[in-house]
């Protein structure tokens, strides 16, 4: 039977750097959301940002990645998903997804402080390394953090990873 991973965290917690250490361990494919937005819609973006517009494409880009997903797992194929999950009811929406299809997801949530956050996302945005897929603001940081819905214990099938 084929894994699949959920990997949650808020920004600049090391999502897409664990996420790949995973995969690598797991024999997984891994989905990136920031890659697809980067690839399909980051040219489109308004001036000034609008997190409407964002979602919209966010949701977009989640619906494609959970069909495929599926052909790789109905393959005995490993799954990580990297694509945020900032809200409670994407992470449950996702999981009844895959529950409907007889699979069950485990959750990886990277529990980092935000001052460590900072830091990464600050470095990430001057180094450009490998998992730069766009500038990251303070200001577009500090909204993700009036968004962002910390994973609980209760919810199912999870592991809390914690990074000082």
């Amino acid at each position: 039977m084929s894994k699949l991973f959920i990997i949650a965290g808020n920004t600049g917690a090391g999502k897409t750097t664990y996420a790949a250490k995973l995969a690598q361990q797991e024999n997984a494919y891994v989905f990136s959301g920031d890659e697809w937005m980067k690839n399909l819609f980051i040219m489109d973006l308004p001036d000034p940002p609008s997190y409407e517009w964002a979602l919209e494409r966010t949701e977009r880009i989640e619906t494609q990645i959970l069909n495929e997903s599926l052909k790789l797992l109905d393959r005995k194929i490993n799954v990580v998903l990297d694509i945020g999950f900032f809200a409670k009811s994407q992470r449950e929406r996702v999981r009844n997804f895959y529950y409907r299809h007889g699979l069950d997801a485990i959750t990886h949530y990277l529990d980092v402080d935000k001052e460590t956050r900072w830091v990464r996302v600050d470095e990430r945005n001057t180094q450009q390394n490998e998992n730069y897929q766009f500038q990251v603001t303070r200001e577009t940081f500090e909204f993700c953090e009036t968004i962002f819905e910390p994973v609980k214990t209760d919810e199912k099938n999870t592991i809390i990873v914690t990074s000082s």
